[in-house]
């Protein structure tokens, strides 16, 4: 069975609550695991220190316990469960006096086994932004990230004194942040995506004469204690900064720019398309009937044969120019895939007008565009961040060049407004990712006054005990 109990808090309850969870396998192996969760929330936060109640549920095996702060405050809490070799999510959720839930948090999956390990959970108001319990190392904007199963590394980026190489882990277990091997040398507007047997590829950026750049790795994340950077095979000519990155088949990837380079990950080679296409704007694949497609969107896909702008599809090692709406042909936007397999374009600017408030939705099943009227606020260079309840449109700048202080919420199947929230600082220059627990990480940026950031910012959701 497992249980998950909890202890008298080491430090006062406004900082942290203490709790395990003990796992015990049926008992003729003799052998059990206790797996310790901490949690906590924002600095300088009271919000633990209104909680009366605490509540714990794994969803998936309809358990739920709860347990009132005693006369020492302490919070007990015992869950068992069949320990079958499963894994499953805990919501933890805190209530006031009042009987109010006032915070909510969620780690996970854990493996319900005869392990021993020490876990995180981050709580936070339910469909908010606050402050995440630790900071970059240094801060910076135009950082190079992508989310991963321990949660999501944050490479290079432009600091008060240029780029910088620092490359920052946020593990989604422990809410802390570690040090990976810094980077060969400062780069800023790095392409960073993860592959699926442990390497995240670092492709080109800007160095500190502010020139771009072709040196790229593979950063294995296996290596102890720091990781290790494996240079790619990339021509001198092949230069880029601030690319994008979308998936084409089993660890490889298409990297936008002039020319467009395929990465093989498993060859360690970025090689351009065979008939040396230049594809430029933001590129997410769309997926339908098992059939894969790079959709490139934006003012500077230009057609090398029509001269017509909009859209260009990779697919089959093909590049297909397409007609696409005039709400398309924009810059400072941003690509996505959504969890219909469409790809969304939002964010930007149409060429000498104001930030629009539209989005362009690409179906591969049609082959076609649909023009959406989807936000409240016209951002230029937002971040974006899917995961599987909500799509966050993050930061960005107006038309005066100012940060924004907001994130827009939407249902991530239906794009229905869900609400529009605060950030911890008004930001533009940012990055989000999703992390596995269903909360978004939000680094760098310039902030209100014009100067980079270090501060984080983590969106928690409203997560439900019917989940």
């Amino acid at each position: 069975m497992h249980r998950l109990i909890g202890a008298k808090p080491e430090r006062p309850l406004a900082a942290v609550v203490s709790a395990a969870l003990l796992v015990s396998v049926p008992a003729c192996s003799g052998h059990e695991g206790t797996i310790g969760v901490s949690v906590v929330a924002s600095p300088d936060s009271d919000l633990l220190g209104r909680i009366d109640r605490l509540q714990a549920t794994f969803p998936a095996l309809n358990t739920q316990v709860s347990a009132e702060r005693d006369s020492n405050g302490s919070l007990d809490l015992a869950i068992d469960v069949e320990a079958d070799g499963r894994s499953g999510d805990l919501i933890i959720e805190g209530f006031d006096s009042m009987g109010d839930r006032i915070a909510v948090g969620r780690v996970g999956p854990l493996p319900l086994a005869a392990i021993d390990a020490e876990v995180v959970a981050f709580l936070a108001p339910g469909l908010s932004v606050t402050q995440a319990p630790v900071s970059l190392t240094t801060a910076r904007s135009d950082i190079g990230g992508t989310e991963a199963s321990f949660g999501a590394l944050l490479a290079g980026g432009l600091g008060e004194a240029g780029p910088v190489g620092d490359v920052d882990v946020y593990s989604t277990y422990l809410h802390d942040m570690q040090s990976g091997l810094a980077l060969p040398s400062p780069r800023s507007e790095l392409s960073v995506t993860a592959g699926s047997v442990g390497f995240i590829y670092i492709i080109g950026g800007t160095n500190e004469e502010g020139e771009p750049q072709s040196e790229s790795y593979a950063f294995d994340t296996r290596v102890p204690p720091t990781g290790s950077h494996r240079p790619l095979v990339i021509g001198d000519d092949f230069a880029r900064s601030g690319s994008t990155t979308a998936i084409v088949g089993q660890e490889q990837f298409l990297v936008n720019g002039d020319p467009a380079l395929l990465l093989d990950g498993l060859l360690g080679v970025l090689r351009p398309l065979p008939d040396g296409e230049s594809l430029d704007g933001p590129a997410a694949t769309a997926i339908a009937e098992n059939r894969l497609q790079v959709v490139f969107g934006g003012a500077g896909v230009v057609d090398p044969v029509l001269g017509g702008v909009g859209a260009a599809i990779f697919e089959l090692n093909q590049v297909t120019h397409i007609p696409a709406p005039p709400e398309l042909v924009r810059t400072g936007h941003r690509a996505l895939t959504l969890l219909t397999q469409e790809v969304l374009f939002v964010g930007g600017a149409l060429e000498g007008q104001a930030a629009t408030t539209t989005a362009v939705r690409y179906s591969a099943s049609t082959g076609g565009f649909t023009v959406l009227d989807l936000l409240a606020t016209g951002r230029r260079n937002p971040a974006v961040a899917l995961t599987n309840r909500y799509l966050l449109v993050i930061g960005g700048e107006d038309d005066m060049g100012e940060a924004i202080g907001t994130a827009e919420i939407f249902d991530a199947l239906t794009l229905e407004p869900v609400e529009t929230i605060p950030l911890v600082v008004a930001r533009k220059g940012v990055t989000a990712h999703a992390l596995g627990n269903g909360q978004v990480l939000i680094a760098g940026g310039i902030d209100g006054q014009g100067r980079p950031t270090e501060l984080l910012g983590l969106f928690t959701p409203d997560e439900s005990t019917s989940n």
